[in-house]
């Protein structure tokens, strides 16, 4: 059972048994979930997201990823949380936008999208606000509508 306007996406691998695939049997590959109130909430929050993760020492592993928004008080809104294989560069793709007619013209969908993301994601993981603003500098002048 699920609440009404909460989204959750599964992504399953293929088991494969002697060189063949058995089309009754698949991995867990990753998670991603987000619940109504929190998409609702966020709307009334800065539209900036900070992502991290934290690894799951478990006989299963995995990495635990969460994405949060704060409002103009500092508190903090859970917005959307992801279980995956490990942190890696493939894994946060969870919390990337797929591209809809809507949003497309909103920002600019094209094919320097790409570009773009990449230029962003290399913005999140540098330590300083130097580097930070090094990279949003290059996103400002390549890809204004993102950077708005």
């Amino acid at each position: 059972m699920t609440m009404s306007g909460s989204v959750a996406v599964l992504r399953t691998s293929l088991v494969r048994v002697g060189g063949q695939v058995d089309q009754e049997q698949a991995y867990f590959h990753r998670i991603f979930w987000t619940f109504s109130p929190c998409i609702e909430a966020f709307r009334h929050y800065k539209p900036l997201v900070s992502i991290d993760g934290t690894h799951l020492y478990s006989k299963y592993g995995g990495t635990l990823l969460v994405a949060i928004a704060q409002d103009g008080n500092s508190n903090i809104l859970p917005v959307a949380f992801a279980l995956v294989e490990g942190e890696n560069a493939k894994s946060w793709s969870v919390f990337s936008i797929p591209p809809s007619p809507a949003r497309d013209s909103a920002i600019g969908y094209s094919s320097d999208i790409r570009s773009a993301q990449r230029l962003l994601v290399n913005a999140a993981y540098v330590k300083t606000e130097v580097e930070f603003d090094y990279w949003f500098d290059i996103l400002r002048t390549e890809n204004p509508a993102m950077y708005d």
